[in-house]
């Protein structure tokens, strides 16, 4: 043979073993994509499932309400209440919002409009201020709660937040008592007379 003929076949072979090789790879790649949109499909085929089942569990609780309530109401039973309880909702929400709460001492000091004010626990359970005037409703002002959260934070400090009174009290606490910093006892007496 020439060698022109063994060129010719040489490229020949070359030519269909690329067409071969690219069959083949187009092949894999189908199937590997075919794989992946099925995973896909059961994936969100079960995400679909558990979402319609929470669905049907809901819509079963709303429906078992709703027939307690048409018993009650078959039955007899009223609703004495003068509020709607959209009111009810919403008052409780109002005084959730009134009730000052403890804060990080990172959170203290961060909102501009909010007023920081320092006060002082001393051992006998009396709250001053910087002045040691006693701070006479101390459940208004930063709540009794707030006053156990000793230690959370700090050791010898709790900061709280009071949104309706727009302030932060940062809250120390003093190992001797009001009576013995003030030289008389919150109940106006002298030490003397004691």
């Amino acid at each position: 043979m020439s060698k022109i003929a063994n060129l010719f076949i040489f490229i020949a072979g070359a030519a269909i073993g690329s067409v071969i090789t690219y069959k083949l790879t187009v092949q894999k790649y189908d199937h590997l994509v075919q794989e992946e949109i099925a995973s896909v499909k059961a994936a969100f085929s079960d995400k679909e499932k558990t979402t319609r089942t929470a669905e049907n569990r809901r819509t079963r609780r709303k429906a078992d309400i709703n027939g307690y309530a048409d018993e009650i109401t078959k039955n007899g039973y009223v609703n004495y209440s003068d509020r709607s309880k959209k009111e009810v909702k919403d008052t409780m929400i109002k005084n959730m919002d009134d009730i000052p709460y403890t804060i990080s001492p990172d959170e203290y000091g961060e909102l501009s409009d909010y007023e920081q004010i320092s006060l002082t626990y001393y051992a006998d359970g009396v709250l001053a201020d910087d002045s040691d005037e006693v701070v006479e409703d101390i459940e208004e002002t930063v709540g009794r709660d707030s006053l156990s959260h000793f230690g959370e934070y700090e050791n010898d400090a709790v900061f709280v937040r009071n949104d309706r009174l727009k302030a932060d009290y940062e809250i120390l606490r003093d190992e001797r008592t009001y009576a013995s910093v003030v030289g008389y006892n919150v109940y106006g007496s002298g030490l003397e007379d004691e």
